[in-house]
């Protein structure tokens, strides 16, 4: 299966209007009616035979098409969207407004490998739905509004249909609004952003000839939603890679504020709950030729768990803050050494009282909050082209892909139960020395460490038995040779590789 079919098939709303809407290209100046929906025909060719309609009728400045159809389907899963009539009339300022049903049913037929057929009666609803085209010839514009747009499961049909009744099963958009817009030189450049003002999902099912019942509803307010996509003109969607050696380049991200989350089960006798909390996140992402880009976080979280048969008290948790930086470069580049970023953080995650009591029953330990935080810089310098198709079988063959020039630890904290190691430092590397450290690259450089609290933690792990104390001799005296006392307790160490290969701590040689 070519990469595009996998990924145009994985949800049906990428058969909606919406998808519709996003695949467009650009008409000519002062659109007209007809020149909108040429354009869309002319892309709606990604579905080929499965792009239907009933004809087309032009009265004046309006043109009806009716019955438009899409269709899709894969081994496992065929999906058909219905949009019915969709009309598009020339306003007097040369731009286009687009009239589409309030309502339209989509069916998701599930053929899974020995399993039971299964059908998904989905339907499409929005209110206050605005649509307007404004355009050049090499650029159009889309402004759109819509006070809801809702997917909600009306029935399913077959195996599914055996396990659980849908009460209701229901993600609806309200007050959308946004703008695309696509523009055409060497690529086709496609731009959207939309601010919604909530996302809410209700599920109610119930077990068939039973009393089960499972309940969960969320709702997660201002988001805001961007992507940025600059696409070959004879973008081949059969490819078995997707082109980044001919330009494609995607980027984006989100942002929400106030999202929560619970939900309710009772079934076959076991019951649970959960509910959860989160301030506000974020994401976003950069993919193309030259390099991968993934960063995302929340803050404010909060999260309990009930489930009476399994645990005989309630799990919480909460934390400050998570986040997330990866920065991987994909190409060999012109300009020497290329940056590399990996980073993490967990910071400040507690757990309620029930939890400690089962972990340490004599408080022996302080009930601190947990923080986990790794940050890494680094200077690479690829030896191939990872989005290069021509490269893959030497990239496959190889078993160095590259060299490791630089790198830099921008944090390092573990903290928690009493105890904290933090540390930052840099190494470089020379790629022409690989004997002085048996074939890797020889290092350069200081790595500097405090820890503070480490013997009270091994202490407090003696009283609970956690760890015998003649077991705790032997790491007592490697934080002897290895660190430094400057407090009660309170230990640094530095780690140094010098130019002759020697391996120091605190200036004392241990290679």
């Amino acid at each position: 299966m070519a990469w595009f079919d996998k990924a145009r098939i994985s949800s049906p709303l990428n058969i909606s209007v919406w998808g519709l809407l996003v695949s467009t290209t650009a008409a000519q100046a002062d659109v007209t009616a007809q020149q909108v929906w040429d354009n869309w025909t002319g892309q709606m060719a990604i579905y080929g035979d499965g792009f239907t309609t009933g004809g087309e009728t032009l009265s004046g400045n309006t043109l009806t098409v009716s019955d438009v159809k899409i269709a899709l389907s894969d081994e496992e899963a065929s999906v058909t969207a219905a949009l019915g009539d969709i009309v598009l009339t020339e306003n007097d300022d040369g731009t286009v407004g687009v009239t589409i049903s309030d309502t339209y049913p989509i069916t998701v037929e599930l053929t899974p490998d020995l399993e039971t057929p299964s059908i998904i009666n989905l339907s499409v609803s929005q209110t206050g739905l605005n649509l307007t085209v404004a355009g050049t010839p090499d650029a159009m514009t889309y402004d759109l509004t819509a006070d809801r747009y809702a997917m909600t499961i009306d029935s399913v049909e077959g195996g599914a249909a055996d396990e659980v009744a849908i009460e209701d099963a229901t993600i609806a958009l309200r007050d959308l609004s946004g703008q695309y817009s696509v523009s055409e030189d060497d690529m086709t450049r496609v731009s959207y952003k939309f601010d919604l003002g909530a996302l809410d999902v209700d599920l109610l099912l119930s077990e068939i000839d039973g009393e089960g019942i499972i309940e969960a509803t969320a709702d997660i307010a201002d988001i805001f939603a961007f992507a940025d996509l600059a696409l070959p003109t004879d973008l081949d969607l059969e490819a078995d890679y997707p082109p980044f050696d001919d330009g494609l380049a995607l980027q984006g991200g989100y942002s929400f504020g106030a999202l929560r989350y619970a939900f309710d089960a009772n079934a076959d006798g076991e019951t649970a709950s959960g509910k959860a909390t989160v301030e506000a996140g974020e994401l976003g992402f950069a993919f193309n030729y030259d390099e991968l880009i993934y960063t995302g976080g929340s803050r404010g979280i909060d999260f309990s768990l009930w489930v009476p048969n399994e645990v005989p008290f309630a799990i919480e948790a909460a934390m400050a803050r998570y986040g997330f930086d990866i920065r991987l470069p994909l190409s060999q580049g012109e300009d020497g050494p290329r940056d590399a970023r990996f980073a993490f953080n967990f910071t400040d995650l507690a757990f309620n009282n029930d939890i400690w009591r089962l972990i340490d029953p004599t408080e022996s330990l302080p009930r601190d909050a947990f923080t986990v935080a790794l940050g890494l810089e680094a200077q690479v310098t690829p030896f191939f082209d990872v989005m290069d198709p021509d490269q893959q079988e030497s990239l496959r063959m190889t078993d160095v892909p590259g060299e490791l020039n630089g790198v830099q630890l921008t944090d390092l904290t573990v903290r928690g139960a009493g105890a904290e190691i933090t540390g930052n430092g840099a190494l470089t590397f020379d790629n022409d020395d690989l004997e002085t450290f048996g074939g890797f690259p020889r290092p350069e450089g200081t790595v500097e460490f405090a820890i503070n609290g480490v013997n009270g933690l091994v202490d407090s792990l003696i009283e609970m038995g956690v760890i015998p104390a003649d077991d705790a001799l032997m790491p007592r005296m490697m934080l002897g040779m290895f660190a430094t006392s400057v407090g009660e307790d309170m230990l640094t160490s530095t780690i140094e590789v010098n130019r002759e290969g020697h391996v120091l701590a605190n200036g004392q040689r241990l290679r």
